[in-house]
């Protein structure tokens, strides 16, 4: 059937993930006579990353000034550009396909969680990576004129390159690319490096021929100078873990003695959100029950988290920031669990522990520049005193454990403690641990990753517990729109007693072997 010609003109940036097809993005999107739409869980262009039929795009399409700029990478998961060209055939479409180092584009991955230490050389991933790569090339011998095929170092390297593709699509853009650090090939190990290496040659070779753009004589003599000095200089990795550095304060440094337990074989368990068992990827279609002895359930809210395959492919609620809007000015999306169970331990002398992994982030963004965000609260559903919250500060990049307190007489009183500074940063996994030990003047402590933060001799300055009965609010607090939560959450587990080293040790290791941290 022969569709009639439109006149709004499409950009597709492509590339397999973590090619730096974000920061490509990013820069062209800087053109303002461009309407550009990212990737997303859910938005109304895309579903499940994916791209909704065109019947519901073309009218978004066509009410968008000027012309469109679309990031729709994961669709080459599951059919070549040519299908995509087939469907939006009816409009002006220009691809611009970015490709890089594929060791740097698998330990990037390692870096996000996506894949196991002893993954990055998997054959089925490497096979992935060319296949997916080699649609651009097919796409280009069909069609020369509607695709750019760039490598992420060139434009690193020369600003050049990036001017000359601007060029040919016809933008003013501003380039947010930067020196490459190239972590890869200073971290996966020499015997991945060449099996990724062996795996990838013909279609890197490929790729690097059909370049639509190249760097300049000099600078291209500059960089194979300055690879060549630092490859000679720099030590070699000895593992496919990470090393060096980027395996320091940020990388779980303990190594728990003690035998993994899971939770439900430690006793005092109360509460247990383990997302993999409760969620998949995508919209939750059901209310969230929590894997506790008490099997506690939150209704599934409106604007609420979806499942997101993250953390070596386990599901976890993701919050994404690109809901900010919604859920300040309608539904906040949190989920209420226990309304009716007993969460006055948090509010007397017996002791807690709690474990939280999660990884936050924040629109930081105008107009929203949201710098904090409040993991989960306990406490009466209204906005009164006693109440418990754990929260992260993304200008200190550290999580904070803090009690609201009620003494009589006297105003509310704030107790806090944080992780050290730059032990959570934004859109990095960590796990976090918050104690109060047993008796009127027990300790309250925190821990990220096992580093330990602040603590305090915590006296007894509860009079009362919540008049009204306390909940579990998880994803924010409703009364405090500003400060909801946005990232992903993995592993939410609360004791009503203070564990013993050897039980923290248990569960921490748990998590650890669990997650591949």
């Amino acid at each position: 059937m022969n569709l009639p010609t439109r006149s709004r003109e499409l950009i597709m940036v492509m590339g397999v993930q973590r090619s730096g097809t974000n920061v490509l993005f990013d820069s062209l999107a800087t053109d303002r006579t461009l309407s550009a739409f990212p990737e997303d869980i859910d938005s109304a262009f895309y579903c499940n990353f994916l791209l909704r039929p065109l019947s519901e795009v073309a009218p978004l399409i066509e009410r968008a000034p000027g012309r469109v700029l679309l990031k729709p990478i994961s669709e080459t998961g599951t059919r070549g550009l040519t299908k995509v060209a087939e469907e939006y055939r009816s409009y002006p479409l220009h691809f611009v396909w970015i490709y890089r180092d594929p060791v740097n584009v698998f330990d990037s991955m390692r870096r996000e969680r996506w894949l196991a230490a002893d993954e990055v050389d998997h054959p089925a991933h490497i096979r992935g990576w060319c296949k997916r790569n080699e649609y651009a090339l097919q796409f280009q011998q069909q069609s020369p004129e509607q695709i750019a095929i760039v490598r992420y170092e060139d434009l690193c390297f020369d600003p050049a390159v990036f001017r000359q593709l601007t060029r040919w699509l016809g933008l003013d853009c501003n380039s947010y690319f930067r020196k490459d650090n190239a972590k890869g090939r200073n971290h996966v190990a020499v015997v991945a490096q060449r099996n990724i290496d062996a795996g990838t040659a013909d279609a890197l070779g490929a790729l690097d021929a059909a370049r639509t753009f190249r760097p300049r004589r000099a600078f291209l003599l500059k960089r194979r100078i300055v690879t060549y000095l630092s490859e000679s200089l720099r030590p070699q990795a000895t593992s496919s873990n990470a090393s060096g550095p980027e395996a320091g304060a940020h990388s779980l440094t303990f190594k728990p003695a003690e035998r993994a337990r899971p939770p439900s074989a430690v006793p005092g368990l109360h509460f247990w959100l383990n997302s993999t068992a409760i969620c998949r990827n995508g919209l939750l279609t059901a209310d969230v029950v929590e894997c506790g002895p008490y099997r506690m359930v939150a209704a599934k809210p409106d604007n609420g988290p979806y499942g997101l395959l993250s953390l070596v492919k386990r599901a976890t609620l993701y919050y994404p920031h690109s809901k900010t809007e919604q859920r300040r000015r309608g539904a906040s999306g949190t989920l209420f669990f226990g309304i009716g169970h007993d969460w006055n331990f948090f509010f007397d002398n017996n002791g807690f522990t709690v474990f939280a992994l999660f990884r936050p982030n924040v629109p930081c963004y105008p107009p929203y520049n949201q710098q904090a965000s409040t993991l989960f609260r306990v406490g009466a559903q209204s906005n009164t005193a006693p109440a418990f919250f754990l929260t992260w500060d993304g200008l200190v990049n550290c999580s904070r454990a803090r009690f609201i307190s009620c003494p009589q007489p006297g105003p509310p009183q704030t107790r806090a403690i944080s992780t050290p500074p730059q032990s959570h940063r934004r859109q990095e996994w960590a796990l976090i641990t918050v104690q109060r030990t047993k008796g009127p003047n027990g300790q309250f402590s925190i821990s990220a990753n096992g580093i330990p933060g602040d603590s305090m001799n915590f006296a007894n300055t509860f009079s009362s517990h919540p008049a009204e009965g306390s909940v579990l609010e998880l994803g924010g607090f409703t009364a405090e729109p500003t400060g909801l939560f946005y990232g992903r959450v993995a592993e939410l587990i609360i004791f009503k007693r203070a564990l013993e080293s050897d039980d923290r040790s248990a569960i921490t290791r748990y998590l650890t072997e669990k997650h591949q941290l």
